[in-house]
């Protein structure tokens, strides 16, 4: 059990790097990637003899996951804030073109 939130932990310090390389497809492979490996944990969670045990660890790679996944948020905000302003941008040409261009 323990092993499958080492393997989530790896994915994130990857993702993490690709946020800090720019490298968003490689960061949204990744992510789903580890979303199928966290729902893996999710279901041995739900016996309660296997939850308990190594709880400690996982308490602490869940917590340095967390961590790092605030720091691919930052990163990623600058990337989600440039697509809102291209997007706003072909939006307003899109619009500016169909105005000037009917008869």
């Amino acid at each position: 059990m323990v092993s499958v939130w080492i393997e989530v932990l790896a994915l994130t310090e990857r993702m993490l790097d690709c946020a800090r390389k720019s490298d968003w497809d490689d960061l949204v492979r990744l992510e789903q990637e580890r979303a199928r490996l966290i729902e893996v944990a999710r279901q041995e969670e739900a016996d309660p003899v296997k939850a308990r045990q190594h709880r400690d660890r996982k308490r602490e790679l869940i917590q340095t996951i967390m961590t790092r996944d605030d720091e691919i948020r930052l990163l990623t905000q600058d990337w989600m804030r440039e697509l809102r302003e291209i997007l706003a941008s072909v939006n307003t040409e899109q619009r500016l073109n169909k105005t000037y261009s009917q008869p």
